[in-house]
């Protein structure tokens, strides 16, 4: 009888320690008198005092100790709240004593031992799926830069001879004046012009190029934003003046000196006042404006275009962007433009934005921040 009873207070103390086994004795109304380590550890908390309708999770709503114990001594699939917050589910048997009930719960190797090897067989399949991204990034690369290569090669060989052609296109116009037929008056400016576009084509392949090979560095020094400014307005002056484009300029007095890319700023002042014009309506006012506050160097070009939709602002940015809105004198555009634009800014550490309503015009802002500025 004494060893009967050791050998009992062996199994109590096992289940009680280090069974794997989910076992609770119970009130008759679902308090929780005595729970195991294992029941402790999978919820979360010490489940004594605490009610079993604490702990099942029951999507039906219809659970109860009654119902329980009439399926016993079959087995009832019951999920638990776990501490991993996801439920666990555990095959659970009840039984009825005078005062109490037992609750047993346990697992399901079959399952567990299933969800295993699919688990394993996923991980598996995850990690050939990774090598082989890997390696398609690794091709993917080669290529790009095999690409960009290519794309700086060829805008390089390019520009010379488009700059011939839009040199001596815009010399013949100068000189034939007067002399050729309208016709081939005609036929000169239309050379001349597509030279023009062909030339921003090849020099914005070559930027965009530079960019993605992680070649676009900048060439810091202090300059006056008002050099940069002046020099950007004199590129403009023969656009806005063929169209009949007032450029109002409206500057701060006094402002320092700039640690900067003054020729990739020029270029970026030349695009927006650019751009400006081009959307703008002939005899009108394109607004020109630089200021700095405590925090920010900003420079704005505000026109009276017939403004962007919200919905297309984002592709101002974007390589080949288009919106809906069609340039006032039918001007080309290469779409990355503004791209490079944005790049140059960024890598300044400033931001650029666009602030834009239909029918009342578009105004474009950059900014630069104050640490770059020699004070």
């Amino acid at each position: 009888m004494e060893e009967d009873a050791e050998i009992q207070r062996a199994i109590s103390a096992y289940i009680s320690q280090r069974a794997s086994l989910f076992f609770l004795l119970l009130t008759k109304d679902g308090t929780i008198a005595v729970a195991n380590e294992y029941a402790n550890d999978i919820v979360g908390r010490r489940l004594v005092g605490a009610s079993i309708r604490d702990i099942i999770i029951d999507f039906s709503r219809e659970l109860d100790l009654a119902t329980l114990l009439e399926d016993a001594p079959e087995e009832r699939l019951l999920n638990i709240d776990c501490t991993s917050g996801l439920p666990q589910s555990f095959y659970f048997t009840f039984k009825a004593l005078s005062e109490h009930i037992l609750a047993f719960g346990r697992l399901d190797v079959e399952e567990l031992g299933s969800m295993r090897k699919e688990m394993m067989s996923l991980n598996s399949e995850l990690s050939n799926l990774t090598r082989q991204l890997h390696q398609k990034n690794a091709q993917l690369g080669r290529l790009n830069e095999e690409k960009n290569r290519f794309l700086g090669m060829a805008a390089h060989d390019l520009r010379k001879p488009i700059g011939l052609v839009t040199a001596y296109s815009e010399f013949l116009i100068e000189e034939a004046e007067g002399v050729l037929e309208a016709e081939h008056m005609t036929f000169l400016k239309t050379i001349n012009s597509s030279s023009t576009f062909m030339k921003r084509l090849v020099d914005d392949f070559l930027d965009v190029s530079a960019i993605e090979a992680g070649k676009f560095e900048l060439d810091l020094a202090l300059a006056s934003i008002y050099d940069v400014l002046a020099r950007s307005l004199e590129l403009n002056n023969l656009q806005a003046g063929k169209k009949g484009v007032e450029l109002r300029i409206q500057r701060a007095e006094n402002l320092p000196r700039l640690l900067m890319d003054a020729s990739k700023l020029e270029q970026v002042m030349v695009n927006l006042v650019s751009n400006a014009i081009e959307h703008t309506k002939p005899n009108s006012i394109v607004v020109v404006s630089i200021d700095c506050d405590a925090e920010d160097l900003m420079f704005s070009v505000e026109d009276e275009g017939p403004g962007i939709p919200l919905e297309e602002q984002d592709n101002l940015f974007k390589p080949f962007g288009k919106t809906s809105v069609k340039k006032t004198g039918g001007e080309k555009s290469t779409g990355l433009g503004m791209l490079i634009t944005r790049k140059i800014v960024e890598a300044h550490d400033g931001r650029i934005w666009v602030d834009s309503s239909v029918g009342k015009g578009t105004t474009v802002f950059f900014t630069l921040p104050i640490r770059f500025l020699d004070v």
